[in-house]
C-alpha cells in the first residue's frame, strides 16, 4: 500500500496550521497519464469522504484554511502551484502571490497531476496557475458545497478539464468554512477537530490512521 509523503507545517503568528502532518500521495488513480475521475470519485466516497467540488484555478487565490474540517484535494489536470502554511499580508493579490506580501516560513510546491493532498484542519493553502487567464477560473460543479446534479458522479466524469484543476472532498457530514490569517485566535480549538474514520486514499490501511495519531 502506498505510503504518503509527510510535511510538518508549523503554526505562524496568524495561521494555526496543525500538529498533524500534511500528507501527499503521488500518482493517484492514474490511467494512461490522466486521473481516472470516476475511480478517484469512487475511492473518496468508499472511504467516507464526500466530493463537493471540481474547480479550475486562475492566477489568484487568497490564502485560507478550514478551521472546522479536514480536506482532501486531488490534482486532476495541471500542473499548478500551492503555497502552504502562511497568511497573506496585503489584499493586493499580485503582491501576496507574486510579490513578497506573505508570511515567512511557508512551503510552496508544484502540484502535479495525480497528487492527492490530505490537509489537516487549520493548514493554510492557496492554489494558483501563474499561466492562467483568470476569467477561466471557478468551480465547475456548482457552488462548491456539493455537486449540483442528480448524478454527481456522472457530472464529474463528464467534465472536460484543462488548466490547473482539482477535485475536493471532506469527511462525510462536513462542509468547509473559510478562515484567513488572524481569524482563529485560539489555535487549539482548530487542532481538536476530530479525525475522519478513514483515510481518503487508503482507507483503514494507513494514511491518517498512521500519521494523524
Amino acid at each position: 500500500m502506498q505510503e504518503p509523503m509527510t510535511y510538518e507545517i508549523k503554526p505562524t503568528k496568524l495561521i494555526p496550521n496543525s500538529p498533524k502532518p500534511l500528507l501527499l500521495y503521488k500518482n493517484f488513480c492514474m490511467q494512461d497519464g490522466k486521473v481516472d475521475l470516476g475511480l478517484a470519485y469512487d475511492t473518496f466516497i468508499k472511504n467516507g469522504w464526500d466530493v463537493q467540488w471540481v474547480t479550475r484555478y486562475g492566477r489568484h487565490q487568497r490564502s485560507h484554511y478550514h478551521p472546522e474540517t479536514h480536506e482532501t484535494m486531488v490534482v486532476t489536470t495541471g500542473p499548478g502551484i500551492i503555497r502552504w502554511g502562511v497568511a497573506d499580508l496585503d489584499d493586493d493579490t499580485e503582491k501576496n502571490i507574486y510579490g513578497d506580501a506573505f508570511e515567512e516560513g511557508g512551503l510552496q510546491m508544484t502540484a502535479e497531476v495525480g497528487d492527492v493532498f490530505v490537509i489537516p484542519a487549520g493548514v493554510a493553502h492557496k492554489s494558483f496557475d501563474q499561466d492562467a487567464e483568470d476569467e477561466k477560473s471557478g468551480c465547475l460543479t456548482g457552488v462548491a458545497r456539493g455537486i449540483e446534479s442528480d448524478d454527481p458522479r456522472g457530472l464529474v466524469v463528464s467534465l472536460q478539464l484543462e488548466g490547473f484543476t482539482m477535485m475536493g472532498a471532506y469527511p462525510k457530514g462536513f462542509s468547509w468554512n473559510w478562515g484567513e490569517g488572524g481569524d482563529s485566535p485560539n489555535f487549539e480549538d482548530v487542532w481538536k477537530v476530530s479525525n475522519a474514520e478513514l483515510d481518503p486514499v487508503v482507507g483503514s490501511d494507513g494514511g491518517i490512521k498512521k500519521y494523524w495519531v
